[in-house]
C-alpha cells in the first residue's frame, strides 16, 4: 500500500498514480489526522498552461454563493454509528480462483492523448451523454477544475481558486457538476453548472468526496460520518456518527449506501440503507478492504483487499456472501463496465502501474497499457473507451483508448 505524499514533478515518476488512487479510495478526513491535509488532495507542483490550450481555456464567471445555513436534520429513530449494526456480517470465505495469463498490448497505439501539458492532469471524469470530460489541473499553478470535449478539445477552466478544487462529479442529468474544495479553509462540498457559473456551497462544517445519488436529487459525503443531503445543500441527515466511516456508494437504485470504515482497527465494507438504517458489515477480515464498486445492476459488489498480504480485487453478492477473489498478481481500483460484463483495475504486477480489464469472474485478463504510470480507468457511458491519466509523455496528461472488444 502506498501513501500518497506531496510530490514535486520531478518526484512523481513512480509514485503518483498508484498513491492518489489509494488514498482517494480510503478519503481518509483532515479531522481524523489532527488537521493534516488528506493525502489525496497532494498533488504536485505544476507549470503554466500548454500554449496549445491556453486560448481555449477562457475561465468561466464562477462566484461563490454564500452557503445556506446547514443545520443537520436530526438523525434517524435508531441511534447512529456502531450502536445500529444491528446484523452480523455473513460467513463468507474468499475464494481464490487461478489467475489467467494476462495478455499484455505491446504499443498501446489506439490511446490517444486529449491534454498536452506540462503541469498535472487528472482525474478524468465522463459526463453522462459521453461527449465532455472534466479533469482537475495545476495548469495553472493550483488545483483547479476544466472540462473538455471527449476528443481533447475546448478545454475550459470552470474554476478559479488559489486552494484545491478536485474530484469533479457529473450530475446524473449532466446539468451541474460537485467537487470539494480548501477554499474557504477547510474542505466543503461545492456545486457548479457545467459552465461554471453559479458555484454554491453546500457544506459549511466539512465534507469531502461528494457523491450524487442516481435520480440526482441527493448528494451523500464523508466528514466524521457519511451523511445525506438534498442536491441544494439543504435536508442535511446524519447517517452515521463514527469518524472512521466515508467515501459513500449509492447502490443503482438508490436504496442503499455502501461505505467504508475502520471503526473495527481493521479497514472494511459496510452497507446501510439510504436513511441511514440497518447497517451491516459486509467484510470481516484483517487488513484493508475498501473502494466497494456496485455492478450496474445492483447485485454485487466490487472490492480491493489487502487480507491475503497484497492488495487484490474482490467480488462479493450486494449482502456480503459469496466473497470471490478475482486477481491473484495485484489488484486495485476495480471499476465496472457499464454493461456490468467487465471489471477494469490497476497493477503494477510488471513492475510499472498500468490498467488491465478482465471479465467479471476474473477470467481474460487484459493488459491494457504498458508505459510507465497509468491510472484512473473510467469508461465511457457507452463501455466503448476508457480514460485515464498516463506520464507516458513525460507529464501526467489525460487519454483516451478503446475498450477491448
Amino acid at each position: 500500500m502506498l501513501i500518497r505524499g506531496v510530490l514535486t514533478a520531478a518526484a512523481a515518476a513512480v509514485a503518483a498514480m498508484a498513491l492518489l488512487m489509494v488514498v482517494t479510495a480510503l478519503g481518509w478526513d483532515a479531522a481524523v489526522f489532527s488537521g493534516q491535509q488528506t493525502a489525496a488532495e497532494s498533488r504536485p507542483t505544476g507549470g503554466a498552461a500548454s500554449a496549445g490550450d491556453a486560448g481555449s481555456e477562457a475561465t468561466a464567471a464562477a462566484t461563490t454563493q454564500a452557503a445556506p445555513t446547514l443545520t443537520p436534520a436530526p438523525p434517524p429513530t435508531d441511534p447512529p454509528g456502531e450502536a445500529r449494526l444491528t446484523r452480523t456480517p455473513p460467513t463468507a470465505t474468499a475464494t481464490s480462483r487461478p489467475r489467467p495469463t494476462a495478455t499484455r498490448r505491446p504499443h498501446q497505439s489506439d490511446a490517444v492523448a486529449i491534454t498536452h501539458n506540462s503541469a498535472y492532469d487528472g482525474a478524468p471524469a465522463w459526463s453522462p451523454d459521453g461527449r465532455r470530460i472534466a479533469f482537475d489541473s495545476y495548469r495553472d499553478g493550483d488545483m483547479n477544475i476544466y472540462v473538455m470535449n471527449a476528443d481533447g478539445s475546448d478545454v475550459v477552466q470552470l474554476t478559479n481558486s488559489p486552494s484545491e478544487d478536485t474530484f469533479p462529479a457529473w450530475s446524473p442529468d449532466g446539468h451541474r457538476i460537485a467537487f470539494h474544495s480548501y477554499r474557504d479553509g477547510a474542505r466543503e462540498i461545492y456545486v457548479m453548472n457545467v459552465d461554471g457559473s453559479n458555484v454554491v456551497q453546500l457544506t459549511n462544517n466539512g465534507g469531502d468526496f461528494p457523491a450524487w445519488s442516481p435520480d440526482g436529487r441527493r448528494i451523500a459525503f464523508g466528514v466524521n460520518g457519511i451523511y445525506v443531503m438534498n442536491a441544494d445543500g439543504s435536508g442535511v441527515i446524519q447517517l452515521t456518527n463514527s469518524i472512521a466511516d466515508g467515501i459513500p456508494a449509492w447502490s443503482p437504485d438508490g436504496r442503499r449506501i455502501a461505505f467504508r470504515s475502520f471503526r473495527d482497527y481493521d479497514i472494511n465494507i459496510y452497507v446501510m440503507n439510504a436513511d441511514g438504517s440497518d447497517v451491516v458489515q459486509l467484510t470481516n477480515s484483517p487488513g484493508w478492504s475498501y473502494f466497494p464498486a456496485w455492478s450496474p445492476d445492483g447485485r454485487r459488489i466490487a472490492f480491493q483487499s489487502s487480507r491475503d498480504g497484497d492488495y487484490n480485487i474482490y467480488v462479493m453478492n450486494a449482502d456480503g456472501s459469496d466473497v470471490v477473489q478475482l486477481t491473484n498478481n495485484g489488484g486495485e481500483w476495480p471499476a465496472w463496465s457499464p454493461d456490468g460484463s467487465r471489471i477494469a483495475f490497476i497493477s503494477n504486477r510488471d513492475g510499472d502501474w498500468e490498467i488491465y480489464v478482465m471479465n467479471a469472474d476474473g477470467s481474460d485478463v487484459v493488459q491494457l497499457t504498458n508505459n510507465s504510470n497509468s491510472g484512473y480507468p473510467a469508461w465511457s457511458p457507452d463501455g466503448r473507451r476508457i480514460a485515464f491519466t498516463s506520464d507516458r509523455d513525460g507529464d501526467f496528461d489525460i487519454y483516451v483508448m478503446d475498450a477491448p472488444p
